[in-house]
């Protein structure tokens, strides 16, 4: 038995011990009406309205028809406690969790004759199982992208995405060691009001699951948001401390910044162009080595960045900055397998160049001597006067062709034999506008319209004058030869990185994939009296000089070759 004093105050008593547990409570008829409530309850379910009287399902917003969804159909039916939990979404679009507790109350018969249910808060537990079951999809997401542009692009719109981190604007920032500088790489998030009502009003309700999202933030994304083209504008000194970028990664800890627009210690050209009060700035860390910064504020909900997200966006900046990392070691890697590819290729059209040299020297040596022969006995019976004309006309036939074999077995020896270059600094335009010159007679006659676009700000490379002048006539020749009715020339210079380019266009017959594909390879000739050594020797000379060729061709549509040369410093 209870005491008097219990008695007399059970319900104060019962009111208390909930509200010490925090818990909303209510309690329901049978026929799921609810008959009493409680104040947290109402907080707790942003309760506009008093819930007394009202269905179970439209308070709880549980939406429950039948008994194989209903906790509280299932308890009425089984006689058993039930457990179920509602998500809601708060007035600030945050996400609420709340955990219900189904008891029966039974009368002296132990008849079921209503019942209460007790609903907890679980937001914060909820919300952390959540962000590991969230950061373990998004590392898995960035593990599985090696194409560098994708991964940041999907890093940031990880945290922008509601599904994600739910930040409204994000920027990315790389260190440069050889500039010693941090400069903005990328940005993704709105760039107006208007955007940003359209992003969470539409994408956010279209896009269920995170994959689905990232993969049409991709097909969506532009670089020439303002957002995008003001962060690429950014760049800082990594000498100059004072800039929060740079402390940032100099530090290697996340910076929170609550008052940015009045904090004298910022560099306000920094926060004009950020253009948020509040902030976080997180480093990207590899090895104890800051390689970046993921800047991110949330200017248009402006919605409050807590400790709590500056954790959050630290442990997934640190898998983001591996998942760089990985990423540059593949395309590293891609790119040494592709120079090793280009350089056993390399070596391999050397050997192959040397055999067929030597081949050709053995056997323009051997031939030489009876073409020699046969030419000279062939003009000495030409010089005899009292020939007949069928039989002046066959020695005539004879003098031609040892004349073509004579031209051939040059082209050959020239091939063959070994030349040593002589590199000095030159001007390629210069060596350009003597080929031109050379040639200029070439193109009246055939009726070609040169056009010259030479670069003047081009600086002078090392290499072989008179080896450089072979390549553009041997290219050049075979562009008039592919115009016989005339045709335009082009012939431009231009800096590529740490390359001059040469384009050579004409606006000829063109060529097919398989006759691009056998261009280079010794004696392969598509003309009547052609050697198919010219271009052969033109790549190998441009080899020699630590350069390549590449040819663009399409059948009626003409021919580009473009010569890349390094551009190298050191003296010869």
């Amino acid at each position: 038995m209870l005491p008097h004093i219990l008695k007399d105050n059970i319900e104060d008593i019962f009111k208390n011990i909930i509200d010490a547990l925090d818990a909303g409570l209510s309690i329901l008829n049978k026929d799921l009406h609810i008959i009493w409530s409680n104040k947290i309850l109402s907080d707790m379910l942003n309760l506009k309205y008093n819930p007394i009287g009202k269905a179970c399902y439209d308070v709880y917003k549980c939406g429950c028809s039948d008994i194989t969804n209903c906790s509280v159909l299932k308890m009425l039916s089984h006689g058993e406690r039930q457990y179920s939990e509602t998500q809601l979404i708060t007035e600030k679009g945050e996400r609420q969790y709340i955990k219900n507790i189904s008891v029966p109350i039974r009368d002296e018969k132990d008849d079921i004759i209503s019942l209460i249910r007790f609903s907890i808060d679980v937001t914060e537990k909820e919300e952390k199982i959540r962000q590991l079951s969230l950061l373990r999809k998004l590392s898995e997401l960035m593990h599985g992208t090696l194409q560098i542009d994708r991964l940041l692009h999907l890093i940031l719109t990880c945290v922008t995405a509601g599904t994600a981190l739910g930040f409204n604007r994000s920027r990315l920032f790389l260190v440069d060691k050889e500039r010693n500088i941090v400069y903005g790489k990328m940005a993704v998030g709105p760039s107006s009001w208007e955007e940003a009502y359209k992003i969470w009003g539409e994408i956010a309700n279209k896009y269920e699951r995170l994959e689905d999202l990232i993969r049409a933030s991709e097909d969506n994304y532009r670089d020439d948001t303002p957002l995008h083209m003001i962060t690429r504008l950014m760049a800082y000194s990594l000498t100059d401390e004072k800039e929060l970028i740079v402390s940032c990664i100099k530090s290697k800890k996340p910076i929170l910044e609550k008052n940015a627009f009045y904090n004298p210690n910022i560099n306000k050209k920094f926060v004009s162009m950020i253009d948020a009060n509040e902030f976080v700035c997180v480093p990207l860390i590899v090895k104890e080595e800051a390689i970046g910064v993921i800047c991110a504020d949330n200017f248009y909900s402006c919605k409050p960045i807590t400790e709590e997200h500056v954790q959050l966006l630290s442990t997934f900046a640190s898998q983001a900055a591996l998942a760089i990392e990985n990423a540059e070691a593949y395309k590293k890697l891609g790119e040494k397998i592709q120079q090793l590819g280009e350089t056993q290729e390399r070596l391999i059209r050397s050997e192959r160049l040397a055999v067929i040299g030597n081949m050709a020297a053995y056997i323009a040596h051997e031939i030489r001597n009876p073409l020699v022969t046969i030419g000279g006995f062939a003009r000495a019976i030409l010089r005899i006067s009292d020939q007949d004309n069928q039989t002046r006309q066959s020695i005539e036939v004879i003098v031609e062709e040892v004349k073509r074999l004579e031209k051939i077995l040059a082209n050959i020896m020239d091939f063959s034999k070994p030349y040593e270059p002589v590199k000095i600094l030159s001007q390629i335009n210069e060596i350009l506008e003597n080929t031109c010159s050379l040639m200029e007679p070439y193109f009246k006659s055939g009726n070609i319209q040169l056009t010259k676009k030479l670069d003047t700000k081009i600086p002078k490379i090392i290499m072989d004058s008179t080896q450089m002048k072979q390549v553009f006539l041997n290219i050049i020749k075979n562009a008039v030869e592919s115009m016989p009715d005339g045709g335009m020339l082009t012939v431009e210079t231009m800096p590529e990185g740490q390359y001059i380019k040469i384009n050579i266009i004409d606006s000829g017959k063109g060529m097919s994939a398989k006759t691009m594909k056998n261009i280079f390879t010794p004696f392969f000739t598509t003309k009547m009296d052609g050697t198919g050594v010219g271009l052969a020797v033109s790549q190998k000379i441009v080899d020699d000089h630590g350069g390549y060729i590449k040819v663009n061709s399409s059948l009626s549509e003409g021919t580009t070759f473009s010569i890349y040369l390094p551009v190298k410093k050191e003296q010869p």
